[in-house]
């Protein structure tokens, strides 16, 4: 709203000219000579609870940066741009525009501040530094590891049988590894792309759960372990991607198998809930759970964390590139699901899967 500003005949023109600014979604806000405020939009009031038409707007805005730049534009210059960032109630982040606009109140000009909240732009920046900082360095690793080799079996181990076969089994191990990565990192850019596009081919669940389970079992008896999942009568149909779901479910079941102990099980169930986690859907819950080490509490919120390990050395020793349940998580958002960790130090790990069911 405009509140009266002195001068009674401006009050029509200044209702006509801001009243066109309710419709802007950033904070707009009008300041008078001696910072007082004669306009706020609705986003500038949701953005600043204490804001206030027709008080100085030191008060709800203590911030230096943006008093000096409106104190500047009302005494004469033009335009000041800056950035700046509130700590609370959550930290975010604003670039703001103040700029003398040619509106006078008692021969006295008007200047105007926008800001728009650069939050989510400013997060996906960082988020993108240390994907690409994360990236190298889990690259360099491997080719570092190589160039070594190739350098050793060029010289001393160049007539040396025995150690050019050890060598090359390890060349052998690095490569594949390197390959892994790379065929992660394009499955969550894949996945990353289509993630805000829910998928529409009408699944049975439990048969892709089943073939999951098939194709690892011969993995897990390697380890003397063994995977128990009862298929169910229920149809439990779901819309998704049947490629994407069964990335899943191996991910998981290849996860129980990695981290579990040797001659455990890995216990499969899929059972009817009211709803999925954080929405009214009535839904369906895959849970995977295994016994070996667990995970302690304090790295659970961060296991679904681009190359974030909660036990580094044990991760790239059996193959692990930091990158799965990152996959896991995007593939069951795009599902509108829900993805659940619970963990006991020393005992059991249990990753539960919600998707909505396929209401007929």
């Amino acid at each position: 709203m405009v509140s009266k500003v002195k001068s009674e005949e401006n009050i029509p023109s200044l209702y006509d000219t801001f009243s066109l600014l309710e419709g802007v979604l950033d904070p707009v806000i009008v300041v008078a000579q001696e910072r007082t405020i004669i306009y706020a939009n609705t986003a500038a009031e949701q953005a600043l609870e204490n804001l206030k038409v027709n008080e100085n707007l030191s008060i709800s805005l203590r911030h230096p940066e943006i008093l000096q730049s409106v104190d500047a534009v009302l005494g004469g210059e033009d335009e000041k741009l800056g950035e700046i960032t509130f700590t609370s109630p959550i930290p975010r982040t604003f670039e703001f525009q103040v700029k003398m606009i040619n509106i006078f109140v008692e021969e006295q000009g008007l200047a105007m501040l926008a800001m728009r909240d650069i939050t989510y732009l400013k997060s996906a920046d960082q988020m993108r530094q240390d994907f690409v900082a994360n990236v190298s360095h889990e690259l360099r690793s491997p080719i570092s590891s190589l160039v070594g080799i190739i350098e050793t079996l060029q010289g001393s181990a160049s007539k040396d049988p025995v150690s050019q076969k050890k060598f090359l089994k390890i060349m052998s191990e690095e490569a594949a590894r390197m390959s892994r990565l790379i065929d992660d990192l394009l499955s969550l850019s894949r996945v990353e792309v289509t993630e805000h596009v829910p998928p529409d081919e009408k699944i049975k669940l439990p048969d892709i759960v089943g073939s999951a389970v098939e194709i690892l079992r011969g993995i897990a008896n390697k380890k003397n372990m063994t995977i128990r999942f009862e298929e169910k009568s229920e149809l439990f149909e779901i819309l998704g991607d049947q490629d994407e779901l069964m990335e899943v479910f191996q991910n998981l079941i290849d996860n129980g198998i990695k981290y579990g102990d040797e001659n455990s099980e890995i216990e499969i169930s899929i059972e009817k809930v009211d709803r999925v986690p954080e929405t009214d859907m009535p839904g369906v819950c895959i849970s995977f759970k295994n016994k070996g080490d667990g995970i302690d509490e304090e790295h659970l919120p961060r296991l679904t964390e681009r190359f974030y390990r909660a036990d580094k050395a044990r991760s790239r020793n059996t193959g692990g590139t930091g990158l799965g349940l990152a996959i896991v998580k995007h593939i069951v958002s795009r599902h509108r699901g829900h993805l659940a960790i619970e963990s006991f130090p020393g005992d059991t790990t249990t990753v539960s899967v919600f998707l909505p069911l396929y209401l007929k």
